[in-house]
């Protein structure tokens, strides 16, 4: 039995599709992205997966158990599923002990104090714990707002766009902080991006929207690694799409359309002629710190090459496209 359902979700918005039969199951610890591009429909996922939103097909399960709709409830939503929006909503001038604290506001004192200590810790705000949240940074604010959805022990927690406002070093505290999240205390969580990196990097699994449907569903390393048309790859990273004819010597595998798909860091340059070798022109080159991105010409063929040092402009070199 899984643990958190989505069973062939839908909902229409006049007359078109925003969400079209979408499934996936989340097991207990396990972090799932859900990648796509604004307008994708991943905001409106989330919000029925919350249970604030009725879908028009479909249901959404918990522990075995259909979850009821949000329009035959006073108060929409289910308390073991929290969600986390793009705004934080926390109030201004309370600290953010005192945020933390009021969604505990009707248990017991003793339990409601120790239990804020202990989401500070989890969260890591030990050491901004009475600064009032007006004064706080993007990533201590999501990091509140998420301790703050976690007070009653949640079961599932939902987080839309977490790294949307962040700058990198408050990504990065951030992702570690849900990784231990979901360690320590098991929670499902689903997060919903538009940037490849933070899904590839933070979900256990992962799926690509796209118009409302999800288009493919794997491990990020199975999505990066063999994409199942040229959106994912492209969406995922940077790629080469060839054309059907390009190789001779067919390599690497296909996409549906015939193309065939290569990232740049599958391929090796080469001073000299090889077996798998095609003669290129350097045409650009690009420092992004581990590498540089080399730009290449290769008769009608632009191609991107990862390499660990610079090469002149206008040199002829060899790209490699041997699989290893």
């Amino acid at each position: 039995m899984s643990f958190f359902k989505l069973n062939s979700v839908s909902k229409i918005y006049q007359q078109q599709w925003v969400v079209k039969e979408v499934s996936f199951t989340l097991s207990e610890g396990e972090i799932f992205g859900l990648l796509g591009e604004s307008g994708s429909g991943k905001s409106t996922l989330l919000r029925i997966a919350a249970g604030l939103l009725d879908p028009d097909a479909g249901d959404v399960w918990l522990q075995g158990q259909k979850l009821r709709l949000a329009s035959d409830q006073l108060i929409p939503g289910h308390p073991d599923i929290k969600i986390v929006h793009q705004d934080y909503n926390l109030s201004a001038p309370l600290t953010v002990r005192e945020n933390i604290n009021y969604a505990l506001r009707y248990y017991e004192k003793t339990y409601r104090d120790e239990r804020v200590d202990e989401l500070l810790q989890l969260c890591q705000l030990e050491s901004v714990a009475e600064h009032p949240a007006k004064s706080l940074s993007g990533g201590e604010k999501q990091r509140t707002a998420i301790a703050r959805a976690l007070a009653e022990e949640a079961k599932v927690l939902l987080l839309d766009e977490p790294f949307a406002h962040l700058d990198l070093p408050n990504r990065r505290r951030l992702t570690e902080t849900i990784r231990e999240l979901a360690e320590q205390t098991g929670i499902a969580c689903i997060f919903v991006t538009h940037d490849a990196n933070d899904a590839l990097s933070l979900s256990t699994r992962m799926g690509i929207l796209q118009h409302g449907n999800l288009i493919q569903l794997g491990t990020p390393e199975i999505i990066y690694h063999s994409p199942a048309d040229a959106y994912v790859a492209e969406l995922t990273g940077e790629i080469n799409l060839l054309g059907a004819d390009f190789l001779k010597n067919d390599v690497h595998s296909r996409l549906p359309d015939g193309r065939i798909a290569v990232r740049p860091e599958k391929l090796t340059l080469s001073f000299s002629p090889t077996i798998y070798g095609v003669e290129s022109v350097v045409k650009r080159v690009v420092f992004e710190g581990s590498h540089y991105k080399i730009y290449l010409q290769a008769g009608h063929q632009l191609l991107k090459v990862y390499h660990h040092e610079v090469v002149p402009l206008g040199k002829s070199v060899f790209v490699d496209f041997r699989t290893f």
